[in-house]
């Protein structure tokens, strides 16, 4: 029957989709697949510089973008979410529509219009969808544990952003709300009693209002935002526990004066607090933080030198000091240098935490990170058209690091989900990548990564969910205006869980082929994992394997 179902989906070529889709590989916006090779501190994620024409300072992109009516790529699952209430990216077309389904039951819908778009007012609304229900065979073979499980999973979101122009002033006022339904697949002992029910659903809206000036009078620019998020639990940790919620309110502002042709001064600041209901040993917290800078710049020179401080309250202690430097040198046309001296503490609540996973103990809180520094340097050269290479490198220290580690019982039994533990640590890390275009046919990239994370007390080396090495490349080429072949490989190596053993190393390809039927219509095949790689996204929690998705693309 199982087979039968899925030469269906394989034969199902009536979905429909539209969205945005620039010819620019890096104007795609890439949807996570179910595994999650790279891996970095829960409220940020950053990556090495894009195929394009490199800056001096490294760019940062999102992993999962799933807010924005703009192009999204139909990889067949979606683990983890990210990106829920970010700002959205432009999207050309008016409206879209697009589906695509898969084996393990993996769905893939978007849908999105923009009711306004002129010069005064803009206002748009979409909706997405992502879903799986497949079952996957665990790689730990543990006495009296299960070999497999279903893995369900349903994600649906609907976002509204209105945008005004008063001339001199932008007022823009977004909201959404999400919904998240999935159980607790990970390895777990099968006569553990009194956790929540497998099937936990969780509830979540925001609304942000914010105001920036279009028109600088006398060289003073200004920004401002107040934002409000709530994120709730139906089950608690205990079986017929009612679930608990977190209320985030998050205030902030820039503001901005030029003291010449040259340089500047500036100040941001922001205003957090978080409470929690239904946690009666939990009390609420908050943080102000404020960061004074100044700026100079000439042809070949950028520098930024300030100071942010961090001023907590009821959460450890009150003052925190990190450095925020930043200086770009251009030596020659075809090289640069940079550097950048940054830290500060950031407050990981679960609306933060979650943009990694959804599989943790929904009764407790994750402590918040503190970095007294995060150092980087870094060259790149751009010798040949359309050809770059950089290298960087750099040292991390950190308070309260997050890391990602199973649950078990004081016997040791798993229990099937994760609990984020932080760590006094030290880093060392080094980047590379190359990149190459051959005008709008061919573009290629490679890049590698590595971390070394040390405890301050002891000295040990830890991983766990951090991998010391990551990388992978990327080709697409592009033969006709209408058909485009992409492939990419991922590998991450060395997540070591201690005497639970080391993790498998990953190895992950991908392909697609996407082809334009006309300027509205497109159809697309991928298959993600095609080396049917058994590998775990976290301990305990194994990912799919090979598997492939089939959707068509409406644009109107």
């Amino acid at each position: 029957m199982k087979r039968f179902l899925f030469l269906i989906i394989l034969a199902f070529p009536v979905v429909v989709s539209a969205q945005e889709r620039s010819d620019s590989l890096r104007r795609e916006v890439t949807i996570e697949k179910d595994f999650t090779p790279i891996v970095r501190d829960a409220s940020k994620i950053n990556t090495l510089p894009e195929v394009e024409a490199p800056t001096v300072t490294r760019r940062s992109i999102r992993y999962s973008d799933w807010s924005v009516p703009a192009s999204l790529e139909a990889r067949s699952v979606l683990l983890p979410p990210g990106g829920f209430g970010e700002k959205p990216r432009e999207n050309l077309s008016r409206g879209y529509v697009d589906f695509g389904m898969g084996n393990y039951w993996n769905m893939a819908g978007n849908a999105g219009y923009r009711i306004l778009q002129n010069e005064k007012d803009k206002l748009g609304v979409w909706w997405q969808h992502r879903s799986t229900c497949g079952t996957v065979d665990y790689n730990q073979m543990l006495p009296g544990y299960s070999e497999s499980k279903k893995m369900y999973r349903l994600d649906e979101r609907v976002i509204a952003d209105y945008l005004h122009s008063f001339g001199k002033i932008d007022l823009g006022i977004r909201g959404g709300y999400r919904y998240d339904s999935f159980n607790y697949y990970g390895l777990r002992f099968p006569d553990l009693q009194g956790l929540a029910s497998s099937n936990q659903e969780i509830n979540r809206f925001f609304l942000k209002g914010r105001v920036v000036s279009t028109s600088p009078v006398e060289g003073l620019h200004y920004e401002a935002s107040l934002g409000y998020s709530r994120y709730g639990y139906r089950r608690g940790y205990m079986q017929d526990e009612k679930g608990a919620a977190e209320n985030w309110l998050e205030a902030d502002f820039l503001l901005s004066a030029s003291i010449d042709g040259y340089s500047d001064i500036s100040l941001d600041g922001s205003f957090d607090y978080v409470g929690y209901s239904r946690l009666p040993s939990v009390s609420g917290y908050g943080m102000l933080s404020l960061n004074p800078r100044y700026g100079w710049h000439n042809d070949r020179l950028s520098l930024s030198a300030g100071l942010k401080a961090d001023i907590s309250f009821n959460d450890g202690t009150i003052f925190r000091f990190s450095p925020d430097v930043r200086f770009d040198w251009t030596i020659v046309p075809d090289l640069q240098f940079y550097t950048r001296l940054a830290g500060g503490k950031s407050l990981n609540t679960w609306q933060k935490v979650s943009g990694y996973t959804l599989y943790f103990n929904p009764s407790l809180l994750a402590v918040n990170t503190y970095v007294p520094l995060d150092a980087e340097v870094g060259f790149r050269v751009n010798a040949l058209r359309g050809f770059s290479i950089g290298v960087s490198g750099g040292c991390e220290i950190g308070k309260n690091l997050l890391f990602l580690l199973p649950e078990m019982k004081a016997n040791g039994e798993l229990t099937g989900i994760s609990d984020f533990a932080g760590a006094d640590v030290r880093g060392w890390k080094a980047d590379a990548d190359i990149s190459y275009r051959y005008g709008s046919v061919w573009e290629v990239s490679a890049r590698v990564g590595y971390r070394r994370w040390t405890r301050d007390a002891g000295g040990a080396v830890i991983s766990y969910n951090r991998p010391q090495w990551e990388g992978g490349a990327d080709v697409r080429y592009k033969p006709l205006r209408t058909f485009v072949l992409d492939a990419g490989y991922r590998f991450a190596a060395g997540r070591d869980y201690g005497l639970l053993g080391t993790l498998a190393d990953m190895h992950l390809v991908h392909l697609k082929a996407s082809y334009s039927v006309t300027s509205w219509l497109s159809v697309y095949g991928l298959t993600d994992n095609l080396l049917n790689c058994k590998y775990d996204i976290l301990y305990g929690m194994p990912a799919q394997g090979i598997n492939f998705m089939f959707g068509v693309d409406l644009k109107f």
